[in-house]
């Protein structure tokens, strides 16, 4: 476990006064916690069954800051890995959101020697699988599980969240991943460099007496959203504007949209 030498990234991270300072609280919190996941490695039950660090966030920081894995407290690491593997494969244990992992060693924990291999093996498992992949972004969906592939940074995100999308590109995937793995048609208006809208039609059965329940279930979730109703079918535009003044859009989001869409195509979702 070597984190001392990346004090520099993480003070490029997070930019909160001057360089100095940065760098100064940076290398003070990294030698703190390096002194506490030492500690924590000591007792090997404790590390396992409760780290020090809610679910080993100060290592997922680590990952997302891309710290090589053999700087990684390695029994913590090894047990990241385990409870990943086992999580995906036999899909016990509390969810797990946001979780980073670098993309040879997700590979490996499963036992799998590519992502089409790893695709290719999990769509025989899942119910309902879809995916898309872009330039260096892939993303992958099943039976309640979602991957995105970053090969530009070397990393996978595990059932990401909390993920801002900050460019149309991303928010793009996004859509017609969920438009894939939903059914659900759809498409993005990109009216300025900022401001986007996201619309989704959804086939309905008889008449729609309230879209209250969709506004709903989507309140906070967007800048603005409209839901028009015409015969059987019901138009869902949802509104984003990216600017760091308003609240950030998150993968969950844009997920929210279609699975609320999803349901009330099939009834759940009293209309």
């Amino acid at each position: 476990m070597k984190l001392k030498k990346h004090n520099t990234t993480f003070a490029n991270k997070m930019d909160l006064l001057d360089v100095t300072a940065d760098n100064q609280l940076a290398k003070e919190l990294m030698e703190l916690h390096e002194t506490k996941c030492r500690e924590c490695q000591e007792d090997r039950l404790s590390c396992t069954v409760r780290p020090s660090c809610k679910d080993r966030n100060f290592l997922n920081m680590l990952i997302e800051l891309g710290i090589e894995p053999e700087d990684l407290p390695s029994f913590c690491y090894s047990q990241y890995l385990n409870h990943i593997q086992r999580f995906i494969t036999e899909q016990k244990g509390r969810r797990m959101i946001d979780r980073r992992l670098p993309i040879k060693d997700f590979l490996s924990a499963l036992r799998v020697s590519s992502i089409r291999h790893f695709t290719t093996k999990f769509k025989r498992i899942w119910s309902k699988s879809a995916s898309i992949h872009r330039k260096n972004a892939q993303l992958v969906a099943g039976d309640g599980l979602l991957f995105h592939f970053d090969f530009a940074r070397g990393i996978v995100i595990m059932n990401p969240v909390h993920v801002k999308i900050n460019s149309l590109e991303v928010f793009k995937l996004y859509a017609d991943l969920f438009s894939k793995y939903y059914d659900l048609k759809s498409e993005i208006e990109d009216v300025t460099l900022n401001w986007w809208i996201l619309s989704i039609a959804v086939d309905v059965e008889g008449t729609v007496e309230s879209i209250t329940p969709v506004k709903s279930k989507l309140s906070g979730c967007f800048d603005a959203l409209n839901v028009e109703v015409s015969e059987n079918v019901v138009n869902i535009h949802a509104e984003v504007i990216i600017d760091e003044n308003r609240k950030p859009l998150f993968v969950d989001d844009i997920e929210k949209a279609f699975t609320v869409s999803s349901k009330l195509r099939s009834g759940e979702i009293s209309n």
